[in-house]
């Protein structure tokens, strides 16, 4: 009877012994859990960056088309038919090329009467150098001879077609055969071919009065297409108008392209980001740094810091930091609206 109230007792202070483990237990995870809950519901979760040193542009953009002022409606002086094309759309020429012949009866007659006119005039010069006609003669025939000379050249220059250029024909408004006439309306008036020189183009914006202060002639302007989206090419302020549109009310702004590599094209659509103001290597920051105009907030030891800043040159990007951060300074990009000095902040990936 001794033996089992002995086992009974070690029994029931094994319980006890284990219940107290379990409830120590418990308390100590307790304490964890409520430490964790603690830490979360104290921190701020933010994304952040480095403030760097780098370039930044302020600009104003805008978009329009390409236009090119080098070209031309070709048409002979006379009419006719179109006797032979030297050229198909699409060819390069260089100035001064044949690209087409007239049949003109005209010319062949101009071309008949300054032959004979030449020869008569060629008579009379040497009776002059004898002494054997007198001035007043030999006027009259040089006169007759002068101006059967510009007759022929006029007619010749009607009958072969030239390129008063080098650029690209884009356009054969009348084919081998047909009638060209002065008299003929179109699109494009009377014409036999378009040639277009697209070496330099100029890109048309439309700028509206609140801009046309920034806006100067000179001023760089970077300008981007849909068919290149990988380049950008360089241009220059032109021209801007003096007179509004009387529709629109905006002013015409002109911007020169080199196109040296012919990559862009008349009444193309293009993108421009005209310069207004730029910064080499200075310390730069994103906009979505900057809190109530000029507060940034970086991180110190998990702990976001408050700091005022003076700003430089900005654009919808970025922002220069004239001072109050410095380079390397870890600036908190997102999740910066609603803290404080001295939040704790836990770091997103």
């Amino acid at each position: 009877m001794k033996k089992f109230k002995k086992t009974k007792t070690v029994f029931l202070g094994m319980i006890s012994l284990a219940f107290i483990f379990s409830v120590g237990c418990n308390k100590q995870e307790n304490v964890k859990d409520e430490n964790t809950v603690s830490n979360f519901e104290h921190s701020t979760y933010v994304k952040v960056t480095s403030a760097e040193r780098k370039d930044i542009m302020n600009y104003l953009e805008f978009s329009g088309a390409f236009f090119s002022e080098t070209s031309a409606d070709i048409a002979p002086d006379l009419s006719g038919k179109v006797l032979k094309y030297y050229v198909t759309k699409g060819d390069f020429v260089q100035e001064n090329e044949l690209l087409a012949i007239m049949d003109s009866t005209q010319y062949v007659q101009a071309k008949i009467q300054y032959e004979n006119v030449e020869k008569s005039y060629q008579r009379m010069l040497e009776l002059k150098k004898e002494g054997s006609i007198d001035d007043q003669t030999f006027d009259q025939v040089e006169a007759g001879y002068k101006a059967a000379k510009t007759a022929y050249q006029f007619m010749k220059r009607n009958k072969e077609i030239r390129a008063p250029f080098s650029g690209y024909i884009t356009a054969k408004l009348k084919n081998e055969g047909e009638v060209f006439s002065q008299m003929a309306m179109g699109p494009t008036g009377p014409a036999i071919l378009r040639l277009v020189n697209i070496e330099s183009l100029k890109l048309k914006i439309q700028i509206s009065d609140k801009d046309l202060p920034q806006i100067k002639k000179g001023q760089k302007a970077i300008i981007s297409t849909d068919s290149y989206p990988e380049s950008e090419f360089i241009g220059k302020v032109s021209f801007i108008s003096q007179e509004a549109d009387m529709m629109s009310g905006t002013f015409t702004c002109e911007i020169t392209v080199n196109n040296s590599e012919n990559k862009l094209k008349p009444n193309q659509f293009a993108r421009v980001k005209i310069i207004l103001a730029d910064k080499k290597d200075v310390l730069v920051v994103p906009q979505s740094a900057i809190v109530k105009d000029n507060i940034v907030f970086i991180v110190n030891t998990n702990k976001a810091e408050k700091r005022f800043v003076n700003l430089g040159i900005q654009n919808e990007n970025n922002v220069q930091i004239l001072s109050g951060i410095n380079e390397g300074d870890i600036v908190i990009t997102n999740g910066n609206i609603d803290i404080e000095d001295g939040t704790i902040v836990e770091i997103m990936d």
